[in-house]
């Protein structure tokens, strides 16, 4: 009896260390490895993640701009008609210069007669002359305060009302009677300024100049 008992002790340990092994190798993989697999994923993904690339940016043409001189008046009449044509074909525009123009000193327009005449009156009496109220056009109920034959003593003259604390004068360009006129053209397409040569030809004693463009005024 004694040596079944023995017998069955020994086998029951034999299961057990069995059981114990086979648990240990179960456990081994999930514990040691699946950390080093996540590693490697995040890994993979951060170094194979698409790179988004800058897109080009499109630079605008500087914008073009000529002057067309020496235009007899009824040449200039029909190059006008030409260039109205030739702005509706093409992103362009032009303008109609003076040769010879004076500087116009001038208190811009108020709502009435009335209200001109009041103003008039404010600044005779502190002292200001030389100037009247602008009766027609455009510029009715303005002050007229003067017309020069250039910019800086058009200058002068607004820098002595402002000293007499008259503000919100304006200097504006006005062309002499009977004096000529020329064009500038302007577009940021090189190609419509060029169709500009082929007009030209019709014109064979006036002549196209490249020029800087003006700014805008404010």
């Amino acid at each position: 009896m004694k040596w079944l008992a023995l017998s069955l002790f020994v086998i029951n340990l034999a299961v057990a260390a069995g059981f114990l092994t086979a648990r240990q190798w179960a456990d081994a993989p999930s514990s040691q490895h699946a950390p080093l697999n996540a590693d490697r994923l995040s890994l993979r993904s951060s170094s194979n993640a698409p790179q988004l690339a800058a897109r080009p940016t499109t630079a605008q043409p500087p914008a073009l701009c000529v002057e067309w001189r020496g235009l007899e008046a009824a040449d200039f009449i029909r190059a006008r008609e030409q260039l109205k044509a030739m702005t509706g074909n093409h992103v362009m525009s032009f303008t109609e210069v003076p040769l010879e123009s004076r500087q116009w000193v001038i208190f811009p327009p108020l709502p009435s007669p009335a209200a001109a005449q009041a103003k008039l009156d404010e600044l005779t009496a502190i002292g200001v002359t030389d100037m009247f109220i602008v009766k027609s056009g455009v510029w009715a109920n303005a002050l007229s305060l003067g017309l020069y034959a250039n910019e800086d003593l058009a200058r002068r003259r607004v820098r002595e009302l402002e000293e007499k604390n008259v503000h919100g004068i304006r200097i504006e360009p006005q062309p002499k009677q009977g004096t000529a006129y020329y064009f500038v053209i302007r577009s940021d397409d090189a190609d419509a300024l060029k169709s500009l040569n082929d007009a030209k030809t019709a014109y064979p004693n006036s002549a196209l100049a490249r020029v800087a463009c003006r700014s805008a005024a404010p």
